[in-house]
């Protein structure tokens, strides 16, 4: 019998209590409890690492789903999660990449364009963790420097799911794009403070400090 999905949120106790978000976060929280929804109260703030990592020190022995609350996905979405992960159960997951990565005399470089090809194993393209979830296998990370805070805010403090590629990649892994449902629907979420318009022009530069300060991440992928 398949054990039960068990859904998370993670918050941060340092947006929680800020006085301008405190009665929409208690709203939120009231809502989840009633939905039995988990909630981590995340010290500080570590963004949208915050999405993985509170949960993955928590449920190290789990595959994670990790997967934005903004969008409303397809019809059949989580089964095919499941059913590939079955069939793949060590593979990384993603429902949509829109970069390829590539090195050219050691410099790591992002390209931004629609890169999502269903059911196949890819090598270049990063996920897009938000848009469509990427499901990390239990023990995907074990390198300890993917677990430093301190570590990962000053190298790639606003993309989480760069940091996430390197790691992967570090450690030998493979990539599988979800088979179907990898297009959600967009239901009129605030953008405006999306991460994206941060990040558009930053992530070539984000891979290069990684690399600078972890080298095996640009010798694994050249």
């Amino acid at each position: 019998m398949r054990k039960c999905i068990h859904p998370v949120m993670v918050l941060s106790e340092e947006e929680v209590c800020d006085a301008r978000y405190r009665n929409d976060a208690c709203a939120l929280i009231r809502r989840l409890e009633k939905m039995e929804v988990e909630i981590i109260y995340d010290p500080g703030n570590i963004r949208s690492h915050k999405k993985l990592m509170p949960t993955l020190e928590k449920y190290p022995d789990n595959p994670i789903l990790v997967v934005d609350d903004d969008n409303i996905q397809a019809e059949g979405w989580l089964k095919t999660f499941l059913a590939d992960h079955d069939a793949f159960p060590d593979d990384i997951i993603y429902g949509q990449s829109n970069a390829v990565i590539s090195v050219n005399k050691g410099r790591i470089t992002e390209t931004r364009c629609p890169n999502t090809h269903p059911g196949d194993v890819t090598i270049t393209a990063k996920p897009a963790n938000g848009a469509a979830g990427t499901l990390y296998p239990a023990h995907t990370f074990t390198n300890p420097r993917f677990f430093d805070r301190s570590l990962f805010m000053s190298l790639s403090p606003s993309s989480d799911e760069t940091w996430q590629w390197a790691f992967a990649k570090i450690a030998g892994k493979t990539f599988r794009c979800l088979s179907r449902c990898n297009y959600p629907y967009v239901f009129g979420a605030d953008q405006s403070h999306a991460l994206f318009y941060e990040n558009k022009d930053r992530y070539t530069d984000i891979h290069n400090r990684i690399a600078s300060a972890i080298p095996e991440y640009v010798h694994r992928i050249s």
